[in-house]
């Protein structure tokens, strides 16, 4: 973590302009997405822990466009996730360079990593994907192994799993005591995902199963082969008018007696949030959501509830207003996301870990702008839509 001041300053050795996609006050036509793209954005300068990097390769996320549509912040970068390499490692502060073992020396110029930026926001305008190059802290990123593509690197990206160990391991959410490094050996314990097939919801899948839990996929059926190639036990449709008796049945079928009390909803609509709460044992439990959920569909006084934002695990303050997207530095999900870098480090190390299914959209610049429209109309269903930066 750094203060917004010092991102600003640059080296004369660095260009100090580049290509960006950026917020503007008002798009092409009134019904396009407000964006630009920019060939003055500022190169900022990485101070002490963070790593210049050279982006090869971005994802799109619903959170690119929903954030500028809803909580416009016109200047702001714009992008999340990213593959790229390093152009400047990260220079050490005292603290680090008395530990001999300090993680930030792995990195060296030249080496690709992938990891996620927390773009339009208002707080840090100069911090997004979307740009030839952007500054990174060093403890949040991922080396990318010689077998990975650039486009399979850039949406594994962090947002992905950062929001996924959030959802799992916050006490303030499921708190499952569980990890890839340490998987739960305990009783059988279901966790239902809704939108299993999501992005978050086959690296969900994929975390609880190498946590040691039984990962249940809500899906639509044409999607159901999907979930289980990426970890889930079995799956259910939500298009079933017996979507909550299915999912029942079907635990009690894998041999677990335990009552469902552990519920992610990468949806978070109403229909998805009547299933997961009717799902939910008697004796009530923890659901977590990924979008801002309506008190109207609160029925379950021994339900706890929780909206999960990525942006936490960056340690980043995130203000739009009096809503429950704003939100503060919270040291214990930083915290979360530190450990889950390091557990997703391991774990592609190994080979035990895949992205989401990618489709590559040619054109560069206008080809993120084009992304984003189509993830805006509901055009992408299974798929993680990746471009590649032009140098």
């Amino acid at each position: 973590m750094t203060d917004n001041k010092s991102m600003l300053r640059n080296d004369e050795g660095w260009m100090k302009r580049q290509s960006s996609i950026v917020q503007v006050d008002k798009g092409a036509t009134p019904e396009s997405l407000s964006f630009m793209i920019s060939h003055s954005a500022t190169v900022p300068s990485p101070p002490s822990g963070y790593v210049l990097v050279r982006t090869l390769a971005v994802a799109l996320n619903p959170f690119d466009h929903k954030m500028a549509e809803y909580f416009p912040a016109p200047g702001a970068s714009v992008g999340c996730d990213f593959c790229g390499i390093v152009e400047q490692p990260p220079s050490l502060s005292s603290d680090d360079k008395k530990e001999d073992k300090s993680e930030k020396y792995r990195f060296q110029a030249g080496q690709r990593v992938c990891g996620s930026l927390v773009g339009n926001n208002p707080q840090r305008p100069w911090e997004g994907a979307f740009s030839q190059y952007i500054v990174a802290e060093a403890d949040l990123l991922i080396c990318v192994p010689p077998g990975w593509s650039d486009v399979d690197a850039a949406a594994l990206g962090g947002v992905g799993w950062k929001t996924a160990a959030l959802a799992l391991w916050d006490s303030a959410t499921l708190a499952l005591s569980g990890r890839p490094s340490s998987p739960y050996q305990g009783p059988p314990v279901p966790v239902i995902v809704y939108g299993g097939t999501t992005a978050t919801g086959t690296m969900a899948c994929q975390l609880l199963k190498l946590s040691g839990y039984f990962p249940i996929a809500v899906t639509s059926p044409d999607s159901a082969t999907l979930a289980i190639e990426y970890g889930a036990t079995v799956t259910a449709s939500h298009t079933s008018p017996s979507c909550i008796e299915d999912i029942q049945q079907k635990v009690r079928a894998i041999g677990i007696s335990a009552s469902i009390r552990h519920v992610i909803d990468c949806i978070t609509d109403a229909r998805s949030a009547a299933i997961c709460m009717a799902t939910i044992g008697r004796v009530g439990g923890r659901y977590a959501c990924l979008e801002a959920f309506n008190k109207l569909w609160q029925n379950r006084r021994t339900v706890n509830v929780e909206l999960v934002m990525c942006p936490e695990a960056n340690g980043v303050v995130m203000d739009v207003g009096p809503v429950a997207y704003t939100r503060p530095h919270n040291r214990q999900r930083y915290e979360i996301g530190l450990a889950a870098a390091k557990e997703m480090q391991a774990l592609i190390d190994h080979g035990l870990i895949r992205n989401h299914p990618v489709e590559e959209v040619e054109g560069g610049w206008e080809g993120i702008l084009t992304g984003l429209e189509m993830l805006r109309s509901g055009r992408v269903r299974g798929k993680k839509l990746v471009v590649r930066i032009p140098a």
